[in-house]
């Protein structure tokens, strides 16, 4: 199989996410366990950086293949369910948690 083709032989579509997370508290616990679950919950993830900033956490994902979901579908899935459980279940901080996309990248 080609490089760049999935087994249906469409093209694999890849995609850089960078979100803000605020209104957490920044622990280095809570960075270790928040990017050891976004590395288990997207397998197809290449690189899953986690940076604390003030109030929260920078979280930049690279990510090589988005099948089964395409363009449209992928970043929400990733900011209402991944990002938004994973942040709930090992962060701490304010009731009012806000996470906001700052980049989405395909390709």
């Amino acid at each position: 199989m080609e490089s760049g083709l999935t087994e249906r032989g469409n093209e694999r579509l890849q995609c850089q996410l960078r979100y803000l997370v605020k209104g957490v508290y920044t622990t280095r616990d809570s960075q270790h366990e928040l990017t050891h679950e976004l590395e288990n919950l997207l397998p197809n993830a290449d690189s899953v950086t986690v940076l604390p900033v003030v109030q929260g956490f920078s979280v930049d994902l690279e990510i090589k293949d988005i099948t089964p979901f395409n363009r449209v579908s992928f970043e929400p899935y990733v900011a209402d369910h991944v990002l938004a459980d994973a942040v709930r279940i090992h962060c701490e901080g304010d009731e009012d948690i806000q996470i906001q996309l700052l980049k989405a990248s395909f390709f």
